[in-house]
């Protein structure tokens, strides 16, 4: 059986797709490996191993007492954008865990939002050649074609193999 990790699996069965068809193919395949994504309707727009971008509209079951998207719902976009930048970088065998998320809510957010995570080469190097480790990652979240900065953080990401999650460790 393979222990290559399925977001990496993912990235490989679309990568020759056209965006337009890759986009929501990748969305659904996510999701069937992290429900939650599909139970918060995240989107994902982008979804290399230097650049995860993932979009959540503005729908009235994540909206807050104003109207705006509720924080929670942002700190799922930084999330998951963070996590899928690192995960599609974890070495055989080892899969991510979000240690801690540092998150600043800048301006409101009254539409659409797309959080964006990347990754340097030297960094995506750094989880790739070691079985175990951390590394922080900086998300910022904007409306989806804008570049004033709506929510920005920091999340700090640990790989660890498979097996240090089983049951029986």
């Amino acid at each position: 059986m393979s222990t290559t990790s399925p977001f990496i699996r993912i990235a490989d069965r679309y990568a020759g797709v056209p965006a337009p068809l890759r986009r929501p193919l990748v969305t659904k395949a996510v999701g069937d490996v992290i429900p939650f994504v599909n139970t918060a309707g995240c989107f994902i727009e982008t979804y290399t191993p230097r650049r995860v971008a993932v979009r959540l509209d503005n729908e009235e079951r994540l909206q807050n007492h104003l109207g705006g998207l509720h924080a929670a719902a942002l700190a799922l976009l930084a999330e998951t954008a963070t996590g899928l930048v690192v995960a599609l970088n974890v070495p055989e065998g080892a899969t991510p865990l979000l240690r801690t998320m540092n998150v600043s809510f800048d301006e409101f957010a009254r539409d659409a939002v797309q959080a964006e995570a990347t990754l340097s080469d030297d960094e995506g190097a750094q989880i790739q050649s070691r079985p175990i480790g951390q590394i922080e990652v900086d998300v910022r979240l904007t409306e989806p074609g804008a570049d004033a900065t709506l929510v920005s953080g920091t999340l700090k990401w640990a790989w660890v193999p498979e097996e240090r999650l089983s049951d029986d460790s």
